[in-house]
Order: C-alpha cells, then sequence, then structure tokens
C-alpha cells in the first residue's frame, strides 16, 4: 500500500525509474474525496487501515505526472463505500474510497 509511504512522491518516481518503456503502472489504493478531520489524520488506526495516509485524486494524478507517466487515470470505486462505511467509522467513505490506479511510461 503506497497509503503507507510517508513519500508517495518518491515511490512514484521509483515506479517509474524501473519500469520499461512501454510499461503500465496499475495499483489498487484509498485516496480522499474530502480533507479528512483532524482528528482521523491522528488516529493510529486509521494510519495503518491505509485510510489517513490516502492521498487526494489530484495529489496522485500530480506526483504521476511529475514523475513521468502519461495517461494517468485515477478510476474510483464506489462500490467500496459498503465496506469502508463497515470499517472504522460509519461517515468514513464522506472521506475516502478505493480506487484503481493506472498510468504508463511511454515507449
Amino acid at each position: 500500500m503506497i497509503n503507507l509511504s510517508t513519500d508517495k512522491r518518491r515511490v512514484y518516481d521509483e515506479a517509474f525509474r524501473v519500469l520499461k518503456n512501454g510499461g503500465r503502472f496499475a495499483v489498487a489504493d484509498m485516496v480522499t474525496l474530502a480533507p479528512l478531520p483532524e482528528t482521523l489524520k491522528e488516529d493510529v488506526a486509521a494510519y495503518t487501515g491505509c485510510i489517513s495516509g490516502a492521498a487526494s485524486v489530484g495529489e496522485m494524478k500530480e506526483w504521476l505526472a511529475a514523475a513521468g507517466f502519461e495517461h494517468v487515470d485515477v478510476h474510483i470505486k464506489r462500490k467500496s463505500s459498503e465496506f469502508i462505511r463497515s470499517d472504522i467509522d460509519s461517515k468514513l467513505d464522506d472521506y475516502v474510497a478505493s480506487a484503481d490506479i493506472t498510468a504508463w511510461k511511454s515507449s
């Protein structure tokens, strides 16, 4: 889970570096839909559950593009709400969702 990294931008830079030209980067991760409340940001269980370390869709796209990736797509999986709602907080799905992230390294 990239959300456990304290330097996500470096993770994307390294992924770009090791990927072959023409290769595809594809992961599933949590993204923020709205700014997280401070209490949630500081919750250790939320961090280890890959919630409070989640980046926004905009940040993720920016970091992937800055690493050199093209055709960046972040597809939010709305059906993840049921699972998230049953987890830490019943309102958690207002703030985070699961997403499929893909990007390409040009040839």
